[in-house]
């Protein structure tokens, strides 16, 4: 059982499910219907970007996470081939059945997400944007771009599918779960902070230092909680997004809570980013519960 359990969050099993099960979760809270191919294409979607990631962070890895690096690289074909490029064209054929902007919406996800790994920026382009390769080379945008894809996917993606219009209700709720999972990109930069300075990747923890990292997640969570609350009172919002609020309780607490000089603390801070995760999407089901 524990090699099963291990096995999923190696390979971020759990984060392709959960995204797939938020998928249904906001159709329900827009009142649309929930489409399988939707799920099916968010569940894809995000496995094959994030079993891609696995191998092209190879010197960060080599340090952060060696033994998921060597398992990767044993599984080079099926992840490249498989995983990857298989399952994006799967993505894209099912969306073109849904019209034009959800196939280009589901491109849009998945180019970005090749583009956020593989190192492919031609030689001009890379002196211009100071020796990067790709998008996870260059500063803040790294911390910007799994977010971007993470909350179009949830978001955006059931909606299109769906034919309906992307209001102003979507549009908060899309920047909501984009802040929540650009805070999440932070702590796994705190974890990854050491190794991301020998790949020479310039993170924002590892810019800032460890207190004034901890300081700008605390305040961020506090400005995006401050706003959902305001949405949610003033009515543009119902009133079951309250319960999104625990996760930036959640940020505030493990940001304040973390310092290097926990036992494993690069453990404990995994840990609890998978817990956050995990509260995230159970806030995603009560509020598509409560909701109508």
């Amino acid at each position: 059982m524990k090699a099963l359990v291990q096995y999923a969050f190696r390979n971020k099993l759990h984060l392709s499910v959960l995204s797939a099960l938020g998928a249904g979760a906001w159709s329900i809270f827009f009142g649309i219907p929930i489409l399988w191919q939707t799920v099916l294409v968010v569940f894809l979607v995000t496995l094959s970007i994030y079993q891609y990631n696995r191998l092209t962070d190879g010197v960060e890895d080599a340090y952060n996470q060696p033994d998921n690096l060597r398992l990767a690289q044993k599984n080079f074909v099926a992840i490249t081939y498989i995983f990857f490029y298989a399952l994006s064209l799967i993505c894209l054929v099912i969306s073109i059945a849904y019209g034009l902007s959800a196939f280009l919406l589901t491109l849009f996800i998945e180019l970005v997400g090749f583009l956020y790994n593989q190192k492919c920026f031609p030689e001009v382009l890379s002196k211009m944007l100071g020796g990067a390769r790709r998008l996870k080379d260059i500063y803040i945008v790294k911390n910007l771009v799994p977010p971007t894809d993470w909350a179009t996917a949830m978001i955006f993606l059931p909606l299109v599918f769906a034919g309906e219009p992307i209001a102003l209700k979507a549009w908060i709720c899309w920047l909501y779960i984009f802040t929540c999972a650009f805070f999440i990109e932070v702590m796994w930069d705190i974890r990854d902070r050491h190794g991301d300075l020998l790949s020479g990747i310039k993170t924002i923890a590892n810019t800032f230092t460890l207190y004034r990292t901890k300081v700008f997640l605390i305040v961020s969570s506090s400005v995006s909680a401050i706003g959902l609350f305001l949405a949610t009172y003033l009515d543009v919002l119902p009133q079951a997004t309250y319960f999104l609020l625990s996760n930036n309780v959640a940020v505030m607490f493990i940001a304040s809570s973390y310092h290097d000089g926990l036992p494993d603390a690069g453990r404990w801070l995994s840990d609890m980013t998978i817990l956050l995760a995990l509260l995230l999407f159970a806030s995603f089901g009560a509020i598509a519960y409560f909701a109508h």
